[in-house]
């Protein structure tokens, strides 16, 4: 790890005791999100780091709806966004998909003993790849009407574009949550070999520049990637896999009692 990384992971780490003091919350689980935790941020890339939380057990009853998010922002770019474990199990039973790249996120900042390993297998009981499929189809189309339509084929938003359409073909193949990872992801689904390699020059341009950058990608990656776009989406809506998740209610509901009642946080 370089020491850069590592400061400031300790400084994150300092963030989420502040954070735990501030709110009198025991804090789970904490991890990167974004582009750090896909694999191609730039040098100037902030930080985006999520985390769930339990309150005392007290907090829960109330009659009065309580505020279930908590947002900080710190120096050296980092930004804090939490949400309380009613919140966020409540989010895995729809299949946010959002909440799961979060579980999966390959970097950890914190994660309380057991549990991540079972808040991945509730996950994948919760997984519905038909909503899943959605939401990449959307990414993927917002950023080619928002910004590639009007801007060229700048670096980031092609990025995030081509990130869409390569869940959608990894949703597709295997019906689960697409890689967290983007080299895992792309080293997987794309099959020839000119693609990859074009791929991986892009991911290795963007980490070494700006968060800015408004170079373009080569013609012939948006060339080969257009069809596709066009294909997920005309078959977004007929993708219905079948999905099980008979009993969910119950695993969920005893997941988060064991939570409050067993890891709720003590001053």
């Amino acid at each position: 790890m370089a020491d850069k990384d590592y400061i400031i992971e300790e400084f994150i780490s300092r963030c989420l005791k502040r954070i735990e003091e501030k709110y009198e919350v025991k804090i789970l689980l904490a991890v990167e999100s974004g582009s750090r935790a896909w694999g191609f941020a730039s040098k100037d890339s902030d930080w985006d780091v999520r985390f769930i939380y339990v309150h005392k057990p007290e907090w829960y009853f109330s009659v009065d709806e309580l505020r279930d998010v908590i947002e900080e922002s710190f120096d050296n770019d980092i930004d804090a966004v939490g949400w309380d474990i009613k919140k966020a199990l409540k989010l895995l039973k729809r299949s946010n998909p959002s909440l799961m790249e979060w579980i999966n996120s390959p970097i950890v900042y914190r994660a309380e003993e057991n549990f991540l390993n079972e808040l991945k297998l509730l996950a994948q009981d919760c997984l519905n790849p038909t909503k899943t499929m959605y939401h990449y189809q959307r990414i993927y189309v917002k950023h080619d009407e928002r910004y590639l339509q009007k801007q060229g084929y700048p670096m980031k938003r092609f990025m995030y574009y081509l990130r869409g359409i390569l869940a959608c073909q990894w949703i597709g193949k295997y019906k689960t949550l697409p890689p967290v990872a983007f080299q895992q992801l792309y080293d997987d689904i794309v099959e020839d070999q000119k693609i990859k390699e074009g791929i991986k020059e892009l991911v290795n341009y963007k980490s070494s520049g700006k968060e800015m950058d408004m170079s373009e990608v080569p013609d012939y990656l948006v060339k080969y990637y257009l069809p596709l776009a066009a294909h997920y989406s005309e078959i977004v809506g007929k993708f219905r896999p079948e999905v099980d998740n008979s009993g969910i209610s119950e695993s969920l509901n005893r997941f988060f009692y064991e939570m409050v009642t067993k890891r709720s946080h003590k001053p």
